[in-house]
């Protein structure tokens, strides 16, 4: 029942969690091309901080951004 900007946005949690640097970028991509906005995408990420803690957090930030700066969507 999920629509897929809401997959694509609790896939790219998941990716975060494990600290996958491919995944976290792919699923940016992926939750952008389904309607997600940037500003969303980037709430995913700080929602992470509490779980995965500020270093995971702040890597997974990195790789958005250079996600969201090639895509020029920041």
């Amino acid at each position: 029942p999920l629509d897929e900007k809401c997959q694509d946005l609790i896939k790219l949690g998941i990716a975060i969690g494990v600290n996958s640097k491919g995944a976290v970028m792919s699923h940016t991509r992926k939750a952008l091309s389904s309607g997600a906005t940037p500003e969303e995408v980037i709430h995913a990420v700080l929602l992470a901080m509490t779980t995965t803690g500020f270093p995971n957090m702040m890597a997974a930030m990195g790789w958005v951004e250079s996600v969201l700066k090639e895509q020029s969507v920041e």
